[in-house]
């Protein structure tokens, strides 16, 4: 570590001092004995005559001549000039002598050796500890850089303390961030304009419902179309649009809030979802008609043709996501072709509902490109010779099975694909050819139009145009709408009809009389054709009121000069009753069987 350093150097220093000091000190020692052994040879010279000099008489000499210098020599030249020859003069003679430098140097030697070698001893006994030490310190804070609750040295080398303090800032920044995340990771699952999970939080919350170790639990999954944004963003602007979206899902949540465990999600820009437990039928019974009610009192205040579908489906752990989704999109694609604000159900899936978007989009494409679409009629039984007949073409989609796709499913999910005017103008064409190879005067064929297509602006200027082409064309042809339809977008409905008028085609409506406000539509739309429910004439046996009810009806269209035409009639007591109460005619299985369009040559009767 970069702090352990300057410990490392200092202790290099000092011992290369002491070591050095180990040497020079008994060299120091050693050289003071020379200069004493010195001083002491030349007091000796002094005090003695040149007839007694002898290397005897004074010892501690190596060498000694009188008169005759001494060859120069550097045999100890460690103690540098001391150990060469020296001379004196001792009365008139002149002595040349050489200290003797062993005693001097055995002692140099002897103490500084041991004393090297046992500071040598120390230092590298200290090195090695050292090392030790910077080895263990670095694996401690290697070890606390890693997890500083492996702590130990009491908080007072700094180092430690740094990283410490650098954990702790981390920490902080760590809480700050993972809170910071928290945040961030539940907006991510939130929808920011209606606070509802997004698609996000749905398919992780779907996944973990069908994934469920439980393989008895079961679900519903409910999914709340909000049709009416696109054209309330249009024509009033995106702030009421917003507006619109909150209020539905304000609605939603008033709706399932006593159903514990439900939660709801903003999965695409007009789609809510709901996941809820429980068994489905009981469930969409209890928030069907809740939210149904709701609906209609929110269409009526706001002034909208529909505020909302919704379908409904089963979860049960172990079914692919996509599949619930598929038989989700089919529900709510069937409620879309019934009344608005209507609600559906699809339980069980077959291999047609197996299919994915891509698959279905693909099979619709190539029925409209191959024109594998089967046209069938079924004509209606006139009581008045005066009258042109009255024949209701249907539409059915065969498979390479030889049979049919159900027709609700192909219009769900031609509605799911936004494919609902490519079909009703392929279907309305292909009528007009067969009307025109045909030679049957004063038939009218009745055509009937989903509620798609009161809702797109584009359809009804494309039919303006096919009708206005051929008046005498169109003069043969009615338009049938259902009941529930025009009772709940009477302003799209009133408005296609004044349309179809224009042009000198007619107009029916469907399904007629389920309630009394049916009186009210027939004065404000003033259909060429009133067609009673097949439900109606069921019961028109076995219940006066009902009878009285259709009286009413009969006798209220005549004076406005509507045609009463029953439909669904399968007896001949019903086919009886009807009579006496003067109707029109009568459409069903007593009169005629649904056939194909190309080989019908008109009612035999």
């Amino acid at each position: 570590m970069r702090e352990t350093r300057p410990f490392g150097q200092a202790l290099l220093l000092s011992g290369s001092i002491i070591i050095l000091l180990s040497i020079l000190l008994p060299w120091w020692a050693s050289y003071h004995a020379l200069q004493l052994q010195e001083q002491q040879t030349h007091d000796r010279l002094t005090q003695v005559t040149t007839t007694e000099l002898s290397a005897s008489l004074l010892p501690g000499l190596a060498e000694l001549s009188i008169e005759q210098p001494l060859p120069a020599s550097h045999s100890a030249w460690w103690f540098g000039q001391i150990s060469t020859p020296h001379q004196e003069i001792v009365g008139d003679t002149r002595v040349f002598y050489r200290l003797d430098t062993r005693p001097a140097t055995t002692q140099w030697l002897q103490l500084s050796i041991p004393l090297t070698l046992v500071n040598l001893l120390i230092f590298a006994a200290l090195h090695r500890r050292r090392r030790k030490d910077e080895e263990t310190r670095k694996h401690y804070f290697t070890s606390l850089l890693l997890d500083p609750d492996l702590g130990h040295l009491g908080g007072n080398d700094p180092v430690e303390q740094g990283i410490i303090s650098l954990h702790q800032s981390y920490r902080h920044q760590l809480e700050d961030l993972q809170q910071q995340l928290g945040v961030a990771q539940q907006q991510s699952y939130q929808d920011s304009l209606t606070n509802l999970g997004n698609r996000f939080a749905f398919r992780r919350d779907l996944d973990l419902m069908l994934n469920d170790e439980n393989k008895l639990a079961t679900a519903t999954l409910m999914i709340v179309r909000a049709s009416a944004l696109q054209s309330i963003n249009v024509q009033r602007g995106f702030q009421a649009g917003d507006q619109y979206l909150r209020d539905i899902v304000k609605l939603v949540r008033k709706a399932i809030l006593p159903e514990l465990g439900a939660r709801g999600y903003r999965i695409s820009g007009t789609d809510i979802a709901v996941l809820a437990k429980g068994q489905c039928e009981p469930l969409a019974e209890r928030l069907g008609t809740l939210l149904n009610q709701e609906l209609y009192h929110y269409q009526h205040v706001h002034e909208l043709d529909c505020a909302a579908y919704l379908g409904f489906t089963q979860l049960l752990p172990g079914q692919p996501s996509e599949q619930v989704l598929i038989r989700a999109d089919l529900a709510l694609a069937q409620s879309q072709g019934r009344e608005p604000n209507s609600w559906s159900v699809v339980l069980k899936h077959n291999s047609d509902e197996e299919m994915g978007e891509s698959e279905w989009r693909q099979l619709l494409q190539n029925m409209l490109n191959e024109d594998k679409i089967l046209l069938q009629v079924q004509p209606a039984q006139i009581r008045k010779q005066a009258m042109p007949g009255y024949n209701e073409i249907f539409t059915r989609f065969p498979n390479d099975q030889g049979g049919t796709y159900p027709a609700t499913t192909v219009f769900a999910m031609l509605q799911r694909l936004n494919m609902s005017m490519l079909f009703e103008q392929k279907i309305i064409d292909m009528i007009l050819q067969q009307i025109e190879h045909k030679a049957l005067p004063r038939q009218r064929w009745a055509i009937n139009l989903t509620p798609a297509s009161l809702q797109q602006n584009s359809f009804l200027i494309w039919l303006e145009r096919v009708l206005l082409r051929d008046k005498e064309m169109s003069a043969s042809l009615v338009f049938e709408l259902d009941e529930q339809v025009l009772q709940h977008q009477r302003v799209t409905g009133k408005r296609l009809l004044d349309m179809i008028r224009r042009c000198g085609a007619r107009s029916a409506v469907s399904r007629f009389g389920q309630g009394y406000g049916s009186f009210q539509l027939l004065r404000e739309i003033k259909p060429d054709y009133i067609k009673l429910d097949g439900q109606l004439v069921r019961q028109l046996e076995a219940d006066s009121t009902s009878q009285q009810f259709v009286r009413m009806i009969v006798d209220l269209s005549q004076r406005m000069g509507c045609h009463v035409i029953a439909e669904g009639v399968e007896t001949g007591e019903q086919k009886q009753l009807l009579e006496s109460m003067h109707i029109d005619g009568i459409q069903g299985y007593l009169v005629a069987r649904p056939g194909d369009f190309d080989t019908f040559k008109g009612l035999a009767i």
